[in-house]
């Protein structure tokens, strides 16, 4: 849903450095104590007592920490550097400058002069004439050569001399890819050597929000760079990944990210982020910003997801992924209530796919997925960040909100191949008597409806509803993103309703409670959008 007030928020830029490794790392600056005095009378007291936080360290030991983890995990990031094809020769196109891709396309680090390097397009809208270069960077997790890093950064490298491996020793190595997963950006290569420095893994799960941390990588072409900062926020969603890895992953992605305050440019890509203790926490990706270079925020892979696809890509040389087989979204209060919970939680599933896990297992459209093996699970990427910590043929215990009450379910996982694609039924032509009524107003919610033709039936493959003509700006349904989401409803208070005059009644009975309204949207998806409905 649009708010009305999405004319006041920022655009964001969040970039993938693709080939040329934008990646990030953090960056954090002196931490200023602001004392503020109140003036004094009144009889209200403001404020409460002093947490007790343990204040024993000094600048000095603090220091001489920072500097010990520094050298240690120094050697186990190295630099990556990436050499495409030529491309084939074809009519040049030009970029749309709003593109919000276009910082995907940086210079040629080997390029750095006084006002940087002579930049090299890397837009595939725009062919140059011949190969082209980047860095990133990566983490060495085995002593014989295997290597993290982001898919971003070596996808397009060139299948023969295409990927070049430095370490802080300045031994050059050629890699190799040995697997990528576009759905977590993530990948591994593999150089011929032994006896390699290692990166110590932490378990993300126990990184918490104000954590310091440091981050290694090759910015701008500068070499074996550490920055430090603080885990500002968990389990972040970035929608933009979406579109940056549709074309191979059919639009499906696990975005559910460390982020930090993280000063970040091109570069850093696949590098790691690393604990007070010298430990990787999480691989970083992609960056918050207008301008393609630090801006204040950056977002780190957990290493227990990168784990889990670094494993199954040194074994199989692929994912083995198990997926349960819904669509899901989060749940705001309009929706809790209209659901019975008395807070917002859980993330509710909008469609069941046929043939899926979650179709066996008997979940239904309308459940709420709590938690998933004890974890709860309040934000659809949390989910799916739980879910792809497992394989396929795995069984996870879900804690499911059903008619109001909790009710538990066991999911034995299935990889996303097994879901039926051709799932198609035929039932018998029914014929209804046309309704009286074939347009309405309903000033309580501020829509205007009309009975579906034959045609629009036909189009968004539904027996009945309506279509909703128009939508009153400022009202409960235009603010719910009743007919900005889809124009057609096929059901209120997850109830079909086939006419204009079912619509009218089911609305008439829902006076003064919160219900869901199911619409189907221009790609033919439902959506349940929770509304609350005035008395009058």
């Amino acid at each position: 849903m649009k708010s009305k007030n999405s004319f006041m928020r920022p655009v964001i830029l969040v970039v993938f450095g693709l080939l040329l490794g934008v990646g990030l790392v953090a960056g954090f600056g002196g931490i200023a104590k602001l004392n503020i005095a109140f003036g004094q009378g009144g009889g209200v007291t403001l404020g409460g007592p002093t947490p007790n936080i343990p204040q024993s360290a000094t600048l000095e030991s603090i220091n001489t920490s920072f500097k010990a983890v520094a050298k240690a995990i120094q050697p186990t990031v190295v630099s990556i550097k990436i050499k495409t094809e030529a491309p084939k020769p074809s009519a040049k196109k030009e970029m749309d400058p709003n593109n919000p891709f276009k910082y995907f396309f940086h210079n040629n680090p080997n390029d750095q002069g006084e006002g940087g390097g002579d930049e090299q397009d890397m837009n595939p809208f725009s062919q140059p004439q011949g190969p082209s270069e980047g860095l990133g960077s990566g983490v060495i997790v085995t002593s014989d050569g295997y290597i993290l890093t982001n898919n971003h950064v070596v996808e397009n490298a060139a299948k023969k001399g295409g990927i070049t491996v430095k370490l802080t020793d300045k031994h050059e190595y050629e890699g190799r890819v040995v697997g990528t997963d576009p759905t977590t950006d993530l990948a591994v290569i593999k150089i011929e050597a032994t006896g390699l420095p290692v990166a110590a893994l932490a378990n993300s799960d126990e990184v918490s929000v104000g954590e310091l941390v440091l981050a290694v990588g090759n910015p701008l072409g500068l070499e074996s760079t550490v920055t430090t900062g603080i885990v500002s926020s968990l389990g972040r969603q970035i929608n933009i990944f979406d579109e940056a890895r549709s074309k191979n992953t059919a639009g499906y992605s696990i975005a559910n990210f460390i982020q930090t305050d993280a000063a970040i440019n091109p570069g850093n890509s696949g590098g790691g982020l690393f604990n007070a203790k010298g430990q990787v926490i999480g691989i970083n990706a992609a960056i918050a910003t207008r301008t393609g270079m630090f801006a204040g925020y950056g977002f780190a892979i957990p290493i227990n997801l990168a784990k889990t696809v670094a494993n199954d890509l040194i074994k199989l040389g692929h994912v083995n992924r198990g997926y349960i087989g819904v669509n899901i979204k989060a749940i705001d209060q309009t929706e809790a209530e209209a659901l019975g919970l008395n807070v917002p939680r859980g993330v509710r599933i909008d469609k069941v796919v046929k043939g899926s896990a979650g179709e066996t297992a008997g979940l239904k459209e309308g459940d709420v997925i709590l938690s998933v093996d004890g974890q709860e699970t309040n934000e659809s990427n949390q989910l799916q960040g739980l879910i792809a910590l497992h394989h396929a043929r795995d069984n996870v215990s879900l804690k499911v909100w059903r008619n109001g009450k909790e009710i538990d379910k066991n999911v034995t996982l299935r990889p996303r191949s097994d879901v039926a694609a051709n799932d198609i039924s035929v039932e018998p032509i029914q014929i209804e008597a046309a309704p009286m009524k074939q347009t309405a107003t309903i000033d309580n919610i501020g829509v205007t409806i009309r009975n579906l033709n034959a045609g629009e039936k036909d189009k968004y493959d539904t027996k009945g509803g309506v279509y909703i003509t128009n939508t009153v700006p400022g009202s409960e349904a235009y603010d719910r993103g009743i007919g900005l989401i889809g124009k057609v409803v096929t059901a209120v208070d997850l109830k079909p309703v086939k006419n204009v005059d079912e619509f009218e009644k089911a609305m008439n009975a829902a006076k003064g409670r919160s219900i869901f309204v199911t619409l189907i949207d221009d790609k033919g998806d439902k959506r349940a959008i929770a509304i609350r409905v005035p008395k009058d």
